[in-house]
């Protein structure tokens, strides 16, 4: 099967309470987002909404998407330890991107 561009996406939507934290993180964590380099945290908006995870070609392992939840809660904990990540609150979601962006 060809990909056309789709990608999964695994995260969590961006709520004013998580905003707030990320714009106030410290400039030592803001090496875990990186624009298109599918290691790090991505910011993307879907629906008119942003949302915060990792992304990966479509055709992903049932394996892999469980590790990609993981690490989107383990990197989310060590940026803002305050923040608790309710355990569905980390979505799988399909998106044809337009753009990506960083904070």
């Amino acid at each position: 099967m060809q990909n056309n561009g789709t990608l999964i996406f695994v995260g969590m939507k961006i709520n004013d309470r998580l905003r707030d934290e990320l714009d106030t993180t410290k400039a030592s964590m803001k090496p875990f987002f990186r624009d298109h380099d599918p290691e790090y945290l991505q910011v993307l908006q879907i629906d008119n909404n942003d949302y915060i995870g990792k992304v990966t070609e479509s055709g992903a392992s049932f394996e892999k998407l469980k590790n990609m939840h993981l690490n989107v809660k383990t990197m989310l904990k060590m940026i803002i330890p305050t923040f608790s990540v309710a355990e569905d609150a980390i979505k799988i979601y399909c998106h044809t991107p337009k753009t990506m962006r960083t904070f």
